[in-house]
């Protein structure tokens, strides 16, 4: 079996419901230790980006992951494209495992941990907005949901 296969281990001790992300830290920390931020392109050239500072006033860090894949269960996945996600319960490490190597790094997460997923979508209002919303692209939570309901008392009406 190839390490492309085999998640990391555990460590110390085993957690039954712990994912692993693999990916990078777009806000890795400078030499003096402190988080630098997170740069994204927003389609104006070389010279602007959208920058993400987190900022904490009670000392919590976190750090914005650009994921690849994951491993739960003792299986590794792949995402179909990659997604960024903010994670604050884990710092990063060098990745062992599932085929991620040297320059990528691994945070391990419970299945019940909070993190926020920062759609990142470049494109013109045409497709972004307006193609979006048409029948069959929308999310399903956005449609009208009406309830039928059968007769009761021989009334058909909803009165």
């Amino acid at each position: 079996m190839t390490d492309e296969y085999v998640p990391a281990p555990s460590k110390k001790r085993y957690i039954a419901n712990e994912i692993i992300l693999y990916g990078v830290e777009l806000n890795p920390r400078d030499a003096k230790g402190n988080e630098t931020s997170a740069h994204f392109d927003v389609g104006l050239g070389i010279a602007t980006d959208l920058e993400l500072n987190i900022v904490s006033t009670v000392g919590i860090t976190a750090s914005v992951v650009l994921a690849y894949g994951y491993s739960f269960d003792s299986h590794c996945y792949r995402m179909d494209s990659a997604r960024v996600f903010l994670v604050t319960d884990s710092t990063a490490r060098d990745a062992v495992g599932c085929g991620f190597g040297t320059g990528y790094q691994m945070w391990r997460i419970t299945a019940s941990s909070k993190i926020l997923e920062i759609s990142t979508k470049l494109g013109d209002a045409q497709s972004l907005i307006l193609d979006s919303q048409l029948p069959g692209k929308r999310s399903p939570n956005s449609y009208a949901i009406t309830q039928s309901m059968a007769h009761r008392d021989s009334r058909l009406t909803r009165d």
